[in-house]
């Protein structure tokens, strides 16, 4: 696709999924996935980008080109019936994932083994000194030993961070604690999303806007420990159907959509490739899957190596891509006004662009390590992707008027006919052979009336019958009438 230097307009898609050449890394694992799985395209990139997340949301955040610093961390829903291989796709990069928190906690046993022996001696010691303490008399004795004791306390050790990120059906409270105690990056994840839309964390989506926001939650508890989460992540990805999402937006006492939980998702509504796809008994290549989830496990490592969590790489935007990435975001901003794409959007299109940045930077860093400023290639990748994205975001959530849908039905149901060189159709034809849609008269009569605004079709009134003429541009043809009334009646 070829951009001119301004003027860039959103979004680009043209139902087309992106060319990920600008990520090799990240393709070739693509297409040994489509090839082996055959699921969706949309599916297979959120479930790599979600991954993607998952491994460097605790090591960089993005500099928007409007001086404001963001979590790279994603929110994606995928949204695939059942045999569309949901549970298929995730277990070639979970995999990868569970085995690398696996061995991270393995190797965690002996530090925990550690700490636990220092501890033990370290309250012992404790015993001793406050045993002492309350034998001192003397003022000044006194003093001395109470400052020895204080600064023995001060000398605790710290229990090392267990290195788990990996969670599932999980309540707020123990997701917050996890990220307290644990790492402070987590992946929260279910293939089967209507598990999670019933857990108890669903019911807190603020909580979820909050940690994606990168924001302080404080935790205030009365029988523990109060704690604070501060500069946390959560990467997040429900797969689920369509029936299970309706049940919980009908169930949920929050407005998810005027909460902003979905205006936040990056989401995928991909198309059935039920029925088209064929075992060939080939064994695929894995290559270049595996390669990816080294390269996941080696970032994952870096993350755990970091001695302090709020330490992160800030990445920038190149000269180039700090300008694409500003027109973009002024264009959204145009189509959210009146008469624009975005009217009935404008919670989804608010955050369109920091998802942009988001996923530039996921893609940039990966596919670079070591780099920290934004390509104009990989935001391009990053713009194509959320284009399509959005565009199933619509269509889940802000679908056209019924009249619009009914139109669509009915065009595609009267193009044999067109093709076929017929003209004139009874209307009551229509309704009780056409699309299920419209087969009551005010539905068919409003379909009609939006297709006649873009086609060159009008009603006509044949001895009191009502009848379609659908190339009303040219001159009558009686004996064609004849022919196809006679045909069609």
């Amino acid at each position: 696709m070829n951009y001119s230097r301004y003027h860039y307009y959103f979004p680009i898609s043209d139902g087309n999924f992106p060319n990920l050449s600008a990520a090799p890394l990240i393709r070739d694992a693509f297409f040994e996935t489509f090839e082996s799985v055959q699921a969706p395209y949309s599916m297979i990139m959120l479930v790599q980008l979600s991954t993607i997340s998952t491994a460097l949301q605790g090591a960089f955040n993005v500099s928007l080109p409007i001086n404001k610093i963001c979590p790279v961390s994603i929110l994606a829903i995928t949204i695939a019936e059942s045999g569309e291989r949901k549970s298929t796709v995730e277990s070639q990069y979970m995999e990868g994932l569970k085995a690398a928190q696996k061995e991270f906690l393995i190797e965690y046993r002996s530090i925990l083994n550690k700490y636990k022996v220092e501890k033990e001696i370290h309250d012992d010691e404790t015993v001793r000194l406050r045993r002492r303490l309350s034998k001192e008399k003397d003022n000044e004795r006194y003093e001395l030993a109470l400052n020895e004791l204080q600064a023995h306390r001060d000398a605790e050790p710290i229990k090392p961070r267990a290195p788990k990120f990996l969670y599932e059906d999980i309540t707020k409270e123990a997701l917050l604690l996890g990220l307290n105690e644990n790492l402070p990056n987590a992946f929260l994840d279910s293939d089967e999303g209507g598990v999670l839309f019933k857990s108890s964390i669903m019911r807190n989506s603020p909580v979820i806007n909050s940690l994606w926001s990168g924001g302080e939650l404080d935790i205030d508890r009365k029988t523990l420990e109060s704690f604070v989460v501060s500069d946390a992540r959560l990467t997040m990805h429900i797969m689920t159907q369509w029936s299970a999402l309706q049940d919980f937006i009908a169930r949920s006492k929050d407005d998810m959509r005027g909460n902003g939980f979905f205006a936040r998702a990056i989401v995928a509504n991909p198309f059935s490739l039920c029925g088209y796809r064929q075992v060939t008994g080939y064994e695929h290549s894995k290559t270049a899957i595996e390669k990816f989830n080294d390269r996941i496990k080696q970032s994952l490592l870096n993350v755990i190596a970091m001695e302090d969590y709020r330490n992160r790489i800030t990445v920038t935007f190149s000269n180039e891509a700090k300008n694409v990435w500003l027109d973009i975001a002024n264009d959204i901003e145009i189509k959210m006004g009146p008469g624009g794409m975005y009217e009935c959007a404008k919670d989804h299109a608010s955050k369109v662009p920091e998802n942009i940045a988001r996923v530039a930077a996921l893609i940039h860093c990966f596919e670079h390590p070591g780099d920290f400023e934004i390509s104009a290639e990989s935001l391009w990748l990053a713009v194509e992707l959320l284009s399509y994205f959005s565009n199933d975001f619509m269509r889940v959530f802000c679908p056209p008027p019924k009249y619009v849908l009914d139109a669509c039905a009915l065009s595609e149901w009267l193009k044999p006919f067109t093709a076929s060189g017929i003209r004139y159709i009874r209307k009551n034809y229509i309704l009780q052979f056409g699309p299920n849609c419209i087969r009551k008269k005010a539905d068919l009569q409003a379909a009609l009336d939006y297709l006649k605004q873009s086609n060159p079709m009008a009603e006509i009134l044949i001895d009191k019958t009502r009848v379609i003429d659908l190339f009303f541009v040219l001159k009558p043809d009686n004996a064609q009438l004849a022919e196809n009334l006679a045909r069609y009646s």
